[in-house]
């Protein structure tokens, strides 16, 4: 198997293309919800609908053998909650260091939620009895190649905490494509999907640039991920849409 298979499609097409217990993790940044895309400082550069309901935990929760992360406003942990049920396991914090409220007249948003939830099982991570903080400074505007692009740094501490080398990661937001990299350069295989053609291009090339770096090869995965067509990431190959 590839060591990353990267296709463009939505979450949810995408991942019920995938077989009960394919991956071993999944790393998700969803859409938030209406009012903090409203208003994010860069309220204008995003370009993507807020997320209307919680389908895509349902389904990472079945893809999955072990631990599913979901990024999200503070505000939706309670629904993330809700929605994963007895597979909730704690609400996650990553306190971001975005610099001071503009306005003045209200607190500066110091953080955002990680919804931690984890498939039916023995639990394990390589964390130890540390808490559920990760702090890491937000991506620097300048250069920035996605408006709610997380810091490649922030998904290596998740992956580090969360995975074991040789696994899975899955992530169905792509975006540019941060956990992809995050994932590969860690000796991890990656699975994922983004769904806007242009974010999707860049993902294409950043993962691109990751594999041509490795000088490593590792073993399959313990069951087959998909039968769905896949992207050959060799130089010379156009890629395709799925």
């Amino acid at each position: 198997m590839s060591i990353i298979q990267f296709h463009k499609s939505s979450c949810l097409e995408f991942i019920r293309t995938l077989p009960d217990k394919s991956v071993d993790v999944a790393i998700f940044d969803p859409p938030y919800d209406e009012k903090t895309h409203d208003g994010a400082l860069n309220a204008e550069d995003i370009d993507f609908t807020p997320i209307v309901d919680f389908e895509h935990v349902t389904e990472a929760l079945r893809v999955t053998r072990r631990w599913v992360l979901c990024f999200c406003a503070l505000e939706q942990l309670g629904a993330y909650q809700a929605k994963a049920g007895d597979a909730w396991i704690r609400a996650g914090i990553w306190v971001r260091h975005s610099g001071p409220q503009k306005t003045g007249d209200r607190p500066g948003q110091a953080a955002e939620g990680i919804a931690i939830m984890h498939s039916e099982g023995k639990k394990k991570w390589n964390g130890g009895g540390k808490a559920a903080i990760w702090n890491h400074p937000i991506e620097p505007s300048k250069g920035r190649l996605h408006p709610t692009q997380k810091p490649v740094g922030l998904m290596e501490m998740l992956i580090r905490d969360f995975t074991e080398h040789g696994e899975t990661v899955l992530d169905c937001f792509a975006g540019s494509g941060s956990t992809g990299v995050a994932a590969v350069g860690l000796g991890r295989l990656f699975v994922g999907c983004e769904e806007t053609e242009k974010y999707f291009k860049i993902a294409t090339r950043r993962l691109s640039a990751c594999h041509e770096q490795l000088s490593i090869r590792l073993e399959p995965p313990r069951k087959p991920l998909t039968k769905a067509k896949q992207l050959s990431f060799k130089p010379e190959a156009q890629h395709e849409s799925k």
